[in-house]
């Protein structure tokens, strides 16, 4: 065997180490070329006594192929290298959210630096799907661009083959990307000798600082360090010693003190915020890697998974529960559906669509989820739980929309909770479905309270306060309980102990007294806090926070945060915080800003915002666009309705009457008062 060749003084600018004449070479028995790994690698500790390097050649072709090209770590974009895209916000946003680091960046962090001392490292973070593993290594690394280092990222033609090919030619000050690395140690004799190539490079002090940072799933990291049974053959003999003591847990959830840090960045980062409220348990990296993913599975879906979706979007932002029945779901679906379509669907296309729906993406998250059957319940009795970000997307795309008379039918066949019933008859006589709406309510007296699942016996002495017409049913004692607690929490200034009780409380039936308590953390100076348990007020019902938060930021003259709050409450409907804003903004002098909030309000449907667009019109001379904006609220019929705080449309807009053809007859003088 040849000696090792000294190296050091022949690394070219691309961190790739070649052979005098532009060639690496090694011996057909070296690593590089799949050769036995013991003419590597001898003795404990991964000692290497001999390092061969060769340009790879493709099997069977005798072609040899260019060593791998790593590049600038400041020429690579995080995309490229699988993080994954996260929601989508304002135009001109940057492409990933702010990072807010936590412990195991701390650790990441001290390999990183040992590789900057000079000594190569391997690391890898092992965690779920979607609990931001991907974007630790990213950021990581970052510290490296500013003294030159390289990145290579294997993976064309495959992961393993590309991996293979460059490992004995990658030269000092590189980083090796192995982004789900099953995919490089896991395939079958491929994946060790991989691993050994990967060990004879740490090794190596000729060719450090090398850095080989790593992504695994729990399941693959078993699998590759796992001891096989004695009578198995070993088939990651090279991995288990690569891998073992250079793993960081990357935790599924953001602890108490991340969420801390998050909270402070969310202040100046809409996908932190949007994270903060809808995300369940600390999950924040799921929800902002998985909504994406989400939406494109909704963007994609068939006929079919569409109907179901857009039948549980309308049922949750309508009232209901969340948890839907699968009956419910496949006949209220139809009536979404063109005749021509549903007829072309297969007999099979309600369990094809239940399918597609529930098949998760990154963070495990499903557009819909099959709810766990509770002990006792009918084996046929199956439910659905649409996700949690799907109904904030209903609520925002689908406000202005009326179900079609298949959900009303199914809801009158198929629903069982008396809660989702009278809701459900409330939503029908406002949408001016007046017979539904009469079926509904009848159908909904028929049902009884569900008998209690937790909490006293309702009979029992000492519960006498409790108003039969009061809207606490019987199961719901303990969220009562739960919610005077909370209140009791509030009084003490126990602010923490009382957003947590109030969140029980919220979760099960009641957020008033989150509501409640989230405008008390404002009043204590607690802004972000307040943000928080507004929004998760407002996503379990109690949506009016949102309005009182904006009012409240106008009182501080924080404008720009008012009428953030402003826009979130019309997402839910409250359209009238826009207009009472926009007043407030006018007689103030500030007319611009005014007009912004009514053309705000109008996009989302206040019956008097064009009247009020009309007049600025009006009052800027625009007499032509006026009267097209006067004509468009004409159309729409918010001229006539009755709720209105002002005069009526014309009465107040045009004192000079109407022609015959809709639009406003002009004035004989050139006065233009109101």
């Amino acid at each position: 065997m040849r000696g090792r060749r000294d190296r050091g003084r022949q690394e070219d600018g691309d961190g790739i180490s070649p052979a005098p004449g532009g060639r690496v070479q090694a011996s057909k028995e070296s690593v590089a070329a799949g050769g036995d790994i013991d003419a590597v690698i001898n003795g404990d500790h991964n000692t290497v006594t001999h390092v061969y390097v060769i340009p790879f050649t493709q099997p069977g072709t005798g072609t040899k192929q260019e060593a791998p090209t790593a590049r600038l770590i400041s020429e690579c974009h995080p995309l490229d290298l699988e993080v994954h895209h996260a929601i989508r916000v304002a135009a001109g946003s940057n492409e990933l959210p702010a990072y807010v680091p936590r412990e195991h960046d701390v650790h990441l962090r001290r390999v990183v630096d040992a590789a900057r001392g000079g000594r190569s490292q391997l690391c890898v973070l092992v965690g779920e799907s979607s609990t931001g593993k991907t974007r630790a290594c990213w950021e990581a690394v970052q510290p490296l661009a500013t003294e030159g280092w390289r990145l290579w990222h294997p993976f064309d033609p495959t992961r393993a083959e590309a991996a293979l090919a460059g490992l004995a030619a990658v030269g000092p000050k590189t980083v090796v990307w192995l982004n789900e690395a099953q995919h490089y140690l896991a395939p079958p004799q491929v994946g060790d000798r991989i691993a050994a190539a990967l060990r004879t490079l740490l090794t190596d002090t000729e060719r450090a600082p090398i850095l080989v940072v790593g992504t695994l799933w729990p399941e693959h990291w078993d699998q590759l360090t796992s001891l096989p049974a004695k009578s198995e053959h070993d088939p990651h003999a090279q991995s288990r010693p690569l891998l073992t003591g250079r793993q960081v847990h990357v935790p599924g959830a953001f602890a108490q003190h991340d969420l801390v840090a998050l909270r402070s960045a969310a202040a100046t980062d809409e996908r932190l915020a949007q994270a903060l409220a809808g995300a369940a348990d600390g999950r924040i990296t799921q929800f902002l890697a998985g909504v994406p993913a989400l939406l494109d599975r909704h963007r994609h879906a068939g006929p079919g998974a569409r109907a179901i979706l857009d039948a549980a979007m309308d049922a949750r932002r309508l009232g209901c529960g969340p948890d839907l029945p699968a009956t419910f779901l496949e006949e209220a679906a139809t009536g979404y559906l063109s005749p021509s379509v549903f007829h072309s669907l297969d007999d099979g296309w309600f369990e094809d669509a239940l399918a597609y729906t529930e098949r998760p993406v990154h963070g495990n998250a499903a557009l819909l989820q099959r709810s766990r059957r509770t002990p006792g319940g009918r084996r046929d009795d199956r439910r659905f739980r649409l996700a949690d970000y799907m109904e904030q997307h209903g609520r925002r795309t689908r406000s202005l929309v009326c179900p079609p008379a298949s959900f009303w039918d199914a809801a009158l066949r198929h629903l069982s909770r008396r809660t989702d019933v009278s809701a459900l008859a409330a939503a029908a006589s406002a949408r001016w479905r007046l017979r539904y709406a009469s079926l509904l309510e009848a159908r909904a007296r028929q049902l009884p309270w569900a008998e209690p699942v937790i909490g006293p016996d309702v009979h029992a002495p000492g519960y006498d306060w409790l108003d039969e017409d009061a809207n606490w049913p019987a199961e719901h004692l303990t969220c009562r309980a739960l919610t005077d607690l909370a209140y009791t929490a509030a009084e003490a200034f126990d602010y923490e102990e009382a957003a947590t009780l109030a969140l029980q409380a919220a979760e099960c039936c009641q957020p008033d007294a989150l509501a409640e308590i989230a405008l008390q953390h404002e009043e204590a100076g607690r802004t972000i806090e307040a943000s928080d348990l507004a929004h998760h007020a407002a996503a379990n019902g109690a949506p009016a926070c949102l309005s009182h938060l904006a009012m409240m930021r106008e009182e501080k003259e924080l404008y720009d945060q008012a009428e953030h709050y402003a826009r979130e409450a019309a997402e839910y409907g409250l359209t009238s915080t826009l207009a009472d804003l926009a007043e407030r903004r006018e007689a103030a002098g500030n007319r611009e800003s005014a007009e912004v909030l009514w053309e705000a309000a109008a996009r989302y449907g206040h019956p008097e915002a064009l009247a009020n667009i009309a007049r600025f019109q009006y009052e800027a001379h625009d007499i032509d666009g006026a009267a097209r904006t006067a004509r468009e609220a004409l159309d729409r019929g918010d001229a006539a309705s009755p709720h209105y705080r002002f005069e009526p449309l014309w009465a107040r807009l045009w004192p000079h009457g109407i022609e015959p053809d809709g639009t406003p007859t002009l004035p004989d003088h050139q006065d233009h008062s109101w």
